[in-house]
């Protein structure tokens, strides 16, 4: 489970920023948008609002990049490729270090780990530390990290003898974890598997996770969820069914997009979501029902995914990441949920985490909108909406609506209305567009 998240200096953010799951004392959906891990109350879902380039999206990035660097940093060529993304607004912050910080709950321990990596991928600091969720339990060293200078803590025998076996350029938790370190090992299997990040336009980015799903003929039950997701969904989907389909169906990919035999098989992996060791792979196709000339069902016909609208195959792309993170317990991140999709159904979406019965895990759900019909009190906490803005200076900064006014703002407000109006922040401030025709 997310905690909270700091991050200074990538992007648009160039002082420190934090996000907080961490649930307030506000009383109202307590017992539904909020659950507790003994004495830690966090929230189920939380939404980011503000204008064009505010810095949304930025935020979301951040949390994924280091992601990718705790992933990825025992890699030599990868992080030899490493885009250091500074403030670049400022002279001072250009060639700066980024810091990140996360903390999150595995089981009943709390961990905080963070580091500051500079524009060549050279880690300057490196922090981790852990507590037990319960009462007057202390926050105790694991590691800390200046350069090469790694001091262990008592609880950290896993990292002994590896010190002097870290390049400048890794992560020590990532380099413990390849000996298998216990606290190491859960925290990098915590980022793989319990903390995911859908893009915002490309459905194509994030669909091979359902065509996986759908394709799975032995574990069946992530399947029949995403069937009945569908189907509650009103679009007029029957039935989803996956197909084998042969190499030659593609081979005139070759030419169309002027791809050669490895960049097809790429094109293909990435598609299907299936290693082609085999002379085929899977996709999805749609079922719908076929009438007769009196409105009898005739028939079931089968169509390919993109015969589909924008917004079906959106939520046929997110009905997997969707399933699999309340199946699990996971935090899910969405980068413009409400792209592509009415409003009633993101409403849905966001009820399915904010309820104890289709939530049992406490799956967790951060997403960036623009749909402003979400800003009510009775879907969300003020705790759970944020507002990013630029300054003058060309800066993001992040804040939450719990903290508007002092925490004066009433359970009553009508959000949606105040925030049109600009009472809160985070909306443009267009002048009057003109346009000179010729």
């Amino acid at each position: 489970m997310l905690v909270n998240f700091k991050v200074e200096n990538f992007k648009s953010f160039k002082d420190l920023t934090e996000f907080s799951m961490e649930a307030t004392k506000l009383k109202n959906l307590k017992d539904s948008n909020t659950f507790d891990i003994n004495n830690v109350s966090l929230l189920k879902s939380a939404v980011v609002y503000g204008a064009n380039a505010s810095g949304k999206s930025n935020l979301l990035k951040a949390m994924m990049r280091m992601k990718q660097i705790i992933l990825n940093s025992t890699n030599i060529q990868h992080m030899k490729k490493y885009p250091h993304e500074s403030f670049l607004l400022n002279s001072n912050t250009e060639h700066k270090e980024t810091i990140y910080e996360m903390e999150f709950i595995i089981d009943t321990i709390l961990y905080r780990y963070g580091f500051e990596i500079d524009n060549d991928a050279t880690i300057i600091e490196e922090w981790l530390f852990y507590k037990k969720i319960e009462v007057r339990a202390r926050e105790t060293k694991l590691f800390y990290r200046k350069k090469q200078d790694i001091t262990l803590g008592t609880k950290f025998k896993e990292g002994k003898q590896l010190e002097g076996k870290v390049r400048d350029n890794a992560l020590f938790l990532s380099v413990v974890a390849e000996f298998n370190g216990e606290h190491s090992l859960r925290i990098l299997d915590w980022f793989f598997y319990d903390f995911e990040m859908l893009s915002n336009l490309k459905s194509d980015d994030f669909k091979h996770m359902t065509t996986a799903v759908l394709s799975d003929k032995e574990d069946t039950k992530y399947k029949e969820k995403i069937i009945q997701l569908i189907k509650k969904s009103d679009i007029g989907i029957y039935d989803l069914k996956s197909q084998k389909i042969s190499m030659d169906e593609f081979i005139n990919l070759e030419n169309k997009f002027n791809l050669d035999n490895q960049l097809l098989k790429k094109f293909l992996e990435e598609a299907s979501g299936d290693k082609l060791d085999e002379e085929d792979a899977s996709k999805v196709m749609t079922v719908h029902i076929q009438y007769d000339e009196n409105n009898n069902v005739k028939n079931f016909k089968s169509f390919d995914l993109s015969f589909e609208s924008e917004g079906t195959q959106r939520l046929l792309a997110l009905s997997a990441p969707l399933i699999l993170a309340l199946e699990k317990g996971s935090t899910l991140i969405i980068d413009e949920l409400d792209n592509s999709l009415h409003t009633d159904l993101v409403n849905a979406i966001i009820k399915l985490f904010n309820s104890k019965e289709t939530n049992p895990k406490n799956a967790q759900l951060i997403f960036t909108t623009h749909d402003t019909n979400l800003l009510n009190q009775e879907l969300f906490r003020r705790d759970q909406i944020w507002f990013t803005e630029k300054n003058i200076y060309g800066a993001s900064e992040l804040y939450s609506l719990v903290e508007y006014g002092k925490g004066k703002t009433r359970d009553d407000l009508v959000l949606e209305k105040n925030y049109l109006e600009g009472k809160f922040g985070a909306v443009p401030h267009i002048g009057s567009l003109s346009y000179e025709a010729d």
